[in-house]
């Protein structure tokens, strides 16, 4: 969970929230960042589901949010390692990243995606049911680069979806508390994922919104056609809704840079699980 400090997470705690914006909106004012979203069906996602409890030999429970994080691991993992093995990363574009960064950007092993987690269920007679705020801890995935490098198979996806159901289940109260006490002491943690989510290229961030009731609220003219995200200035967002009622499954909204989702929209791993909607 621990990610290391550099000098960008600390200039960034270190100046105003105005001079913080300021330098983000500076940062990706020219950057060609979108989104784009998929559609994922409810058979669709049955059915990597039963595959990976086919191919687990463990009694773990898998959840809808195991299979579908790992699905958008590999497939994303792919676009992005296809994408930067057709860059140069070399000389001085390099060397500043590797300055500003620390270590942690040079040649990762692992393709590390975070994920929010929901904490309110996770802490001992914590009653935390009707808090309203941000009750929820960022988690971590890794998962070695050399698996999702290979072609995407039924074997991969379930290794991918057991870490994520391994790390969901690391999420304990010391996890919790270590958290906290690391953001109390520490200015710059809160950006550290901020910073190396934006530069380091084997990252992604996911949120899970699926379970939430968006399609309950009507104010008079009935329920939403539709429900979204808006387009953020950071790449490398993903966010899970739920589709309507009427069409049922999982729409996954991903903001990048346009030629990663061009990457994601050829993806035959993805364009077999998945409608592209936009």
């Amino acid at each position: 969970m621990y990610i290391p400090s550099s000098y960008l997470s600390r200039l960034f705690a270190w100046v105003s929230p105005g001079i913080r914006g300021t330098i983000f909106d500076s940062i990706h004012a020219f950057a060609d960042i979108s989104i784009s979203c998929f559609h994922v069906s409810r058979e669709t996602l049955d059915q990597l589901r039963q595959s990976v409890k086919k191919n687990s030999s463990t009694n773990l429970r898998i959840s809808d949010n195991d299979v579908l994080m790992a699905a958008i691991t590999i497939a994303y993992a792919q676009s992005i390692l296809k994408h930067e093995s057709e860059r140069t990363n070399t000389g001085l574009a390099s060397w500043l990243k590797s300055a500003f960064l620390g270590s942690s950007s040079k040649n990762p092993k692992n393709f590390v995606t975070a994920e929010a987690a929901d904490i309110r269920h996770r802490i001992p007679n914590g009653n935390l049911e009707n808090y309203s705020g941000n009750s929820a801890i960022s988690m971590m995935v890794h998962s070695p680069i050399e698996l999702l490098q290979i072609p995407a198979s039924s074997e991969a996806l379930t290794q991918v979806a057991l870490g994520v159901r391994k790390s969901t289940n690391e999420i304990t109260s010391e996890y919790i508390a270590q958290s906290i006490h690391e953001a109390e002491s520490e200015s710059d943690f809160v950006f550290r994922p901020l910073v190396h989510n934006t530069f380091v290229a084997e990252r992604m961030m996911v949120t899970n919104l699926s379970r939430f009731t968006f399609y309950t609220t009507d104010f008079g003219w009935g329920i939403p056609q539709f429900v979204g995200p808006v387009n953020a200035k950071f790449p490398k967002f993903t966010w899970f809704y739920p589709a309507h009622p009427s069409k049922g499954g999982i729409y996954i909204h991903l903001n990048d840079y346009s030629n990663i989702l061009q990457q994601m929209q050829t993806n035959s791993f993805w364009t077999e699980i998945s409608d592209f909607v936009y």
